[in-house]
């Protein structure tokens, strides 16, 4: 699946010439906690989140300016200002259409980010949260797998050599009276362990029967 496969369309946004306060109006009114801001064109200018907003001057997070130190300066004018271009963060991470959910949910983890808008050009079209791919992780779980006792025995089998490159000679794939039996030996318990998770996550209402051994335990 990519981005526009699972992305919210229905973008709440918020021009670059509103106020905090209206940014915080919006985010308590439409339950998120982030909001892309838009010039006047449309055109995506940055993203302001709970988190660019609890650095405030009414927490009692003043930053002292100092006129020798940008950094300073800058902190003061984040911590003191109520107009949203001056709290937003410019430097935003986006996505295209196609982007794909592994490459989304690496941007997120490397950039400690929540969410991730879709563009085409500079144009929001949709919105990515994390929310959004645990949706995706709970539609890939095993209740669409092939039915079938075949069609299970070929899919844990095809998964084996693609996932864990373990060939039908290495590990033994039958399907019986709705029991996935797995036989055959490996190097360690933790590949022991990667193949009954690749079953199970295949296995659908199937009971999985584990025979493999690892060479450690070999008479």
């Amino acid at each position: 699946m990519q981005a526009k496969d699972i992305m919210t369309r229905t973008v709440t946004s918020l021009s670059v010439t509103a106020s905090i306060r209206k940014a915080i109006e919006i985010m308590i009114a439409a339950g998120v906690s982030g909001l892309p801001v838009v010039g006047d064109d449309g055109s995506l200018r940055g993203i302001i989140t709970e988190g660019d907003m609890l650095r405030r001057k009414e927490l009692d997070l003043r930053a002292a300016a100092d006129a020798g130190t940008v950094d300073a300066l800058r902190d003061y004018v984040h911590s003191n200002s109520w107009r949203v271009e001056d709290v937003m963060t410019t430097d935003v991470v986006a996505v295209r259409p196609s982007a794909s959910l592994g490459e989304i949910a690496g941007l997120m983890a490397l950039h400690s980010i929540k969410r991730v808008p879709v563009v085409v050009g500079d144009r929001v079209i949709g919105i990515v949260s994390r929310r959004d791919l645990l949706k995706a992780v709970v539609a890939g779980l095993p209740d669409r797998i092939p039915r079938g006792e075949e069609a299970l025995r070929l899919a844990v089998a095809t998964r084996l050599k693609s996932d864990l490159n373990l060939s039908p000679e290495q590990i033994a794939v039958a399907v019986e009276d709705g029991n996935v039996i797995l036989t055959g030996t490996v190097e360690t318990e933790l590949h022991r362990k990667a193949i009954k998770v690749l079953a199970e996550s295949l296995r659908g209402s199937a009971t999985i029967v584990d025979n493999v051994t690892t060479i450690a335990d070999r008479p």
